[in-house]
């Protein structure tokens, strides 16, 4: 790019050097046609040279035209190329990103993951509008334009592509992965909730058997003792079914 810039500017300098020995030239050459115009007996090779230098002046400034050419497009396609190359750099940065195997250890880690997963997508599309419709509207231009490095430039445009398109499935794919470690962790909180509701209930259960098991035994009748032990054998029928 710098090198290209350098002989831009170099080829400036040299046009400015034309036009001042065009304007010479006209000189001469209104010198010479007043020459002419004054029967000099000169005036055949007059014209002849005048013809010459004009038509000298001429095909350097064609050459000079077609030089000015080559050098724009080529600073064109390396200025292409070099975006191109950022954008791809930028992508690499970001794929270790989608390729991690850290899906959080616990629900409160996994939705953090996908607060950052969150403000990633947005980077993306940003980018999107910063970086790859930026490239894409320079490589349309030069394109349309015939660019004699058209191959070229559409190769590179294309691998670019291909490499953000995979970010962005990669990005999608880690997305997804994100919200079903976050619907496991949910569910076996779930089960957690489920377990200590049960547990306590058990332990009330339990601290109610107990305190009625350690209770000293009164009976001052036969039906108070068939009472006690038809009420025994409710509560081993209610052991068998918790069992």
């Amino acid at each position: 790019m710098a090198a290209v810039q350098g002989l831009l500017k170099k080829h400036d300098a040299f046009e400015t050097d034309i036009s001042v020995h065009g304007d010479r030239c006209t000189d001469i050459c209104e010198a010479g046609q007043q020459l002419i115009d004054e029967r000099n007996h000169h005036a055949d090779s007059i014209a002849q040279r005048c013809e010459q230098l004009r038509n000298k002046m001429y095909n350097l400034g064609e050459l000079a035209n077609v030089r000015k050419t080559n050098l724009l497009d080529n600073s064109a396609y390396l200025q292409f190329m070099w975006k191109a190359d950022v954008v791809e750099s930028w992508i690499a940065d970001k794929e270790a990103h989608v390729r991690s195997d850290e899906f959080g250890r616990d629900l409160s880690s996994v939705q953090t993951l996908l607060t950052k997963q969150e403000t990633f997508d947005i980077g993306l599309r940003a980018f999107e509008t910063e970086g790859i419709q930026n490239i894409s509207a320079l490589k349309e231009q030069l394109i349309s334009g015939n660019h004699v490095q058209a191959g070229a430039i559409n190769k590179k445009f294309s691998e670019v592509i291909a490499r953000w398109n995979r970010l962005l499935s990669d990005s999608a794919g880690r997305e997804q992965r994100l919200l079903e470690v976050q619907n496991q962790f949910r569910q076996i909180e779930e089960l957690y909730l489920t377990f200590a509701k049960k547990a306590s209930a058990f332990n009330s259960w339990f601290e109610n058997a107990e305190e009625d098991m350690t209770d000293p035994v009164r009976c001052n009748s036969i039906e108070e003792i068939r009472s006690l032990r038809e009420a025994h054998a409710q509560f081993q029928a209610s052991l068998a079914s918790a069992n």
